[in-house]
Order: structure tokens, then C-alpha cells, then sequence
């Protein structure tokens, strides 16, 4: 699997939008053209919860329309895991919206953020490289 290339400033940006939000999770969409992040969409987790997140429709479609004005595709949706581990919940995997969509997780269960990229298939996960670039 080819890596996931993470520019710094976006990273950044992840990270800021997801402290920004604790206790609660946070989420929201990566975009880009390919394997490589241009833009982070920082969205508002409705549910203000600490184990899930809910981002209703209009709000995705009208966020997924700014992304494609500007050409670039979703590549990738992350959110937070403020007290466990950054692998995929049952919850993670039966509600990711597309096969075609990586999941990204940043957890905070041990303070300092820990991110890891994921493909989901067939309700299963393989974790996906990422390659942090300047």
C-alpha cells in the first residue's frame, strides 16, 4: 500500500482541530489529489461525544462541495480518540462512509497525540503508512 503523504502544516492543523475539541472527539475531512493531503476540513462532531462522532448530511455535502471547487478529491476522514488507542472501533468500521476513503485516528490516551491511517475493507482494517513531508 502506498503511503499517505502528510504535509507538517496539515498535520499541524489535525492536531490543533482535534486538542481544540477534547474531551469530546473530533473529526473531520483530508483532501487532496492522490495519495497526497492538501487540506484539512475541520468539522463539528453534533453528538459532543467522547466515544463517537456525527456530522449530519448537509453539513458533509456543502464541506465535500468547497473541496471539489478547488479540484482536490476526499482522501481521507480523521478523528480523535481522546481515551483510547488510535486503531478502528466496531463502531469506526461499520459506519465508515467508503472503502475508497482512508480513516484516520489521532489518540490522545496516553496525552501526547498518536496518529495512524487506515483502509477499511470488508469491516476489516490494514493500517496504511504515512509519510510526513514539508
Amino acid at each position: 500500500m502506498d503511503p499517505l503523504i502528510l504535509p507538517n502544516q496539515c498535520y499541524q492543523e489535525i492536531i490543533v482541530s482535534t486538542q481544540s475539541q477534547l474531551p469530546y472527539e473530533a473529526c473531520g475531512f483530508l483532501s487532496g489529489t492522490h495519495d497526497q493531503i492538501q487540506s484539512v476540513w475541520p468539522l463539528e462532531n453534533q453528538l459532543q461525544s467522547n466515544l463517537r462522532f456525527f456530522v449530519d448530511k448537509k453539513t458533509v455535502r456543502s464541506t465535500i462541495k468547497q473541496f471539489e471547487a478547488v479540484q482536490e478529491d476526499l482522501i481521507a476522514i480523521y478523528h480523535s480518540h481522546p481515551t483510547s488507542k488510535p486503531l478502528p472501533s466496531y463502531g469506526d468500521i461499520k459506519n465508515h462512509m467508503s472503502d475508497q476513503v482512508l480513516m484516520m485516528i489521532v489518540s490522545y490516551k496516553y496525552h501526547e497525540p498518536s496518529v495512524k491511517c487506515f483502509q477499511i475493507l470488508n469491516q476489516h482494517y490494514q493500517e496504511c503508512p504515512i509519510q510526513f513531508s514539508s
